[in-house]
């Protein structure tokens, strides 16, 4: 069995450094653990306390008495080794170390002590996260041990961080996209667990459709290339690197204890090993949305769909930038849409109906391109519904009111059948918008999986991904 099997769907857990003071890292670890609907035990080991949280407090790991699967510490760093040799002979043989002040500390002194972590480690037969990291998550099990609440779990996006804010603290904003996550492990220093074993485990995961990857350095570079390459068969794996500069390669040796490379020299790593390098996290997040929810593209070829100019325009500009298509429709596509579509449309692709309010246009228009073969995607701006746009309306006609909620209630049904246009064409569609996920039409179409960005640009490089790991899964196939 995998390492990371027990660390990620624990039946037990022993938490160190949690207590009833609110201002505490391990507080606030714990509190999510028991708040996130966790249904394993729980045991706080607090050598004065005796309840935490309401939960009965253990002295030492030896008075709990029953068996430990995984062990949390987040404690002052000179009682870790103590702690983690006391936990290995209670045949405690999984640990996540939260505690920093280890290699990343350049005192010295830090190196030696991560050392004897991993001599403890060794002697009694224990792999462990960190240290200087911050949890894990999966909702398979509604596990939550780090320190920001409430995940957005759901979908099939699982990441993997030598940075423990790029595995938590971005949950608020996944939200406010809506995006969802799966899985997210917080490795640290990699004193032991590391990017290899995560993307060995996530492999295997069925839940899990999309890798992203945070890296600062690649410590087995051989062994990365040869497992994101076996994974990569399986499901896309996208990566952002940022030690290749100067500051980025100073930061990193401070934050983990990392030893950095060149941008080249990183871009050649992930190219052997068939991950898409991102330019940033956010890229890397649109990326694993899209890769985790749309088709791959038989070809660069983009149908655009929009009841507006400007943002046609702007996808046009973007997704040709990106190295995508819009090509212009054959007569007969064009004559076909004209015979859908109201006098003023613009036929050629971009496709510009201007003002509709037949919602339904859009779902017909792609799939009428889609069925002609002239396009291997679509993307679509400019899908309102009444109450994104009625508000004075019903102010000034009361009467309204009534016919909205059943046009309402009638849009709201017609999106997840749009949600359903790539699946039945195997064709990704994406959708641009401005409306946020306060709007119902939003959270309609990300909640059955179609995604939505605010930009054009962001709508372009998700394609381009997508049309990425198409190639990426072409070559692994030839090169296997």
């Amino acid at each position: 069995m995998h390492p990371l099997e027990t660390i990620m769907n624990p039946r037990s857990i022993a938490f160190y450094g949690a207590s009833n003071n609110p201002l505490k890292m391990g507080s606030m670890q714990l509190a999510n653990l028991l708040e996130g609907g966790f249904d394993g035990e729980v045991y706080p080991v607090h050598p004065t306390e005796g309840t935490v949280m309401g939960l009965p407090a253990y002295r030492s790991i030896s008075e709990i008495g029953r068996p430990v699967d995984l062990a949390q510490l987040v404690l002052p760093t000179h009682l870790v080794p103590r702690i983690m040799e006391e936990c290995g002979k209670a045949g405690v043989r999984r640990v996540i170390v939260i505690s920093g002040g280890f290699k990343e500390v350049q005192d010295g002194n830090g190196r030696e002590r991560e050392r004897a972590l991993q001599e403890i480690a060794s002697r009694y037969g224990m792999r462990f996260l960190g240290p200087n990291c911050v949890g894990v998550m999966n909702r398979m099990r509604s596990l939550n041990t780090t320190t920001i609440p409430e995940p957005p779990f759901g979908g099939g996006i699982a990441l993997a961080s030598q940075s423990g804010a790029y595995t938590s603290m971005l949950n608020p904003y996944l939200r406010a996209q809506g995006m969802s996550i799966c899985q997210t492990i917080s490795v640290g220093n990699e004193a032991d667990l590391d990017l290899v074993d995560c993307l060995e485990f996530f492999r295997e995961q069925d839940e899990v459709r999309a890798v992203g990857l945070y890296v600062e350095t690649v410590r087995r570079p051989e062994r990365f290339i040869a497992v994101a390459r076996e994974t990569a068969r399986r499901k896309p794996v996208v990566a952002v690197y940022v030690g290749g500069t100067e500051a980025g390669s100073r930061s990193s040796l401070s934050h983990t204890g990392a030893v950095t490379g060149p941008d080249e020299l990183y871009d050649g790593l992930f190219r052997q090993a068939g991950v898409i390098r991102a330019e940033d996290i956010d890229h890397m997040l649109d990326l694993l949305w899209a890769l985790s929810t749309q088709p791959l593209p038989p070809g660069p070829r983009i149908a655009v769909i929009t009841n507006s100019g400007g943002p046609g325009t702007s996808l046009a500009y973007h997704l040709e930038k990106s190295g995508m298509r819009v090509p212009e429709f054959s007569p007969s596509l064009q004559k076909a849409l004209r015979e859908r579509t109201g006098p003023l449309t613009s036929v050629a692709n971009p496709v510009d109906i201007t003002f509709e309010t037949n919602i339904a246009i859009y779902k017909e228009i792609a799939e009428e391109a889609f069925r002609y073969g002239e396009v291997d995607g679509a993307v679509i701006y400019g899908i309102f519904g009444a109450a994104d746009m009625g508000t004075n309306l019903k102010k000034r006609l009361p009467e309204l009111a009534p016919m909205e909620d059943a046009w309402d209630e009638q849009f709201l049904s017609f999106l997840p059948q749009l949600a359903q246009v790539p699946l039945e064409h195997r064709k990704p569609l994406l959708v641009m918008s401005f409306l946020g996920t306060a709007s119902r039409t939003i959270r309609c179409l990300v909640e059955n999986d179609l995604p939505v960005f605010t930009s054009a640009s962001r709508c372009a490089r998700a394609l381009r991904g997508l049309l990425d790991y198409r190639e990426i899964r072409d070559w692994l196939e030839r090169v296997s």
